[in-house]
């Protein structure tokens, strides 16, 4: 029991015990804004899906209508 006490071993394992408490607090942090940049990402990233998705539709009727226009024309050279 002397060995643990001896040459302030116990001091060096609460210095490091220290240490190794503010990394993980620092990698809690960190983890914290990640997972919050990662929220407003995955926001930002639904709001490009449903405006790539409005965006192909309006492409779909546009093209119907070009579609409609040749149609007619062919129709008239013919």
């Amino acid at each position: 029991m002397e060995e643990i006490f001896g040459d302030n071993k116990l001091g060096e394992l609460e210095e490091k015990i220290d240490v190794l408490l503010g990394a993980y607090a620092g990698l809690r942090e960190e983890n914290e804004g990640l997972a919050t940049r990662v929220e407003s990402l995955e926001a930002e990233n639904r709001g490009l899906r449903e405006q790539t998705l409005k965006a192909e539709g309006e492409k779909d009727v546009i093209m119907q209508k070009v579609k409609g226009i040749l149609e007619k024309i062919r129709k008239i050279e013919a």
